[in-house]
């Protein structure tokens, strides 16, 4: 699968989530995107499709996160998980799990560390679930995912 590839599945993914929450919400559902490198075309047909493009530059979209957020952050290349650590406690985090290194035995940019471990402790993580005859998307690595509820909470737009 090539990234141009991967990153439509991933942001197809974020449009399911928002589709499913919208459905049996009582309050409007934005749909949030922050990626310095989308370029102009990339912006315009996100945001037909419902995506708000917030902190284009800098780490502006952090601050619309809190407590009710789902936060879909697949295989990034900034410390995500640290700064959601320093500022929010999400109700839903979907990210690559708690695997810190690639296939070379590096640090991801987004690896756990004692804070955001410390914070995990409030969560209860599944895997993601793939169906075994989506085998197009085993090159994705969405199987490495990792659903993270925060504990004794509902996911306030979804209940």
């Amino acid at each position: 699968m090539s990234e141009q590839d991967l990153i439509i599945v991933q942001h197809s993914i974020a449009m399911t989530l928002a589709d499913v929450c919208r459905k049996s919400a009582k309050n409007r559902i934005r749909l949030l995107a922050q990626d310095p490198d989308y370029t102009l075309q990339s912006q315009k047909i996100l945001e037909e499709y419902g995506f708000e493009i917030v902190g284009k530059f800098g780490a502006g979209g952090f601050s619309e996160i809190n407590e009710e957020s789902i936060v879909f952050s697949p295989f990034v290349s900034a410390p995500v998980k640290q700064i959601l650590a320093d500022i929010a406690r999400p109700a839903l985090v979907i990210s690559d799990g708690f695997g810190a290194f690639n296939d070379s035995e590096k640090p991801w940019a987004d690896a756990d560390s004692p804070r955001t471990q410390q914070m995990w402790q409030e969560y209860q993580s599944y895997d993601f679930p793939v169906s075994p005859d989506d085998a197009q998307l085993n090159d994705s690595n969405l199987h490495k995912l990792i659903l993270q509820f925060r504990i004794a909470t509902e996911v306030a737009s979804c209940q």
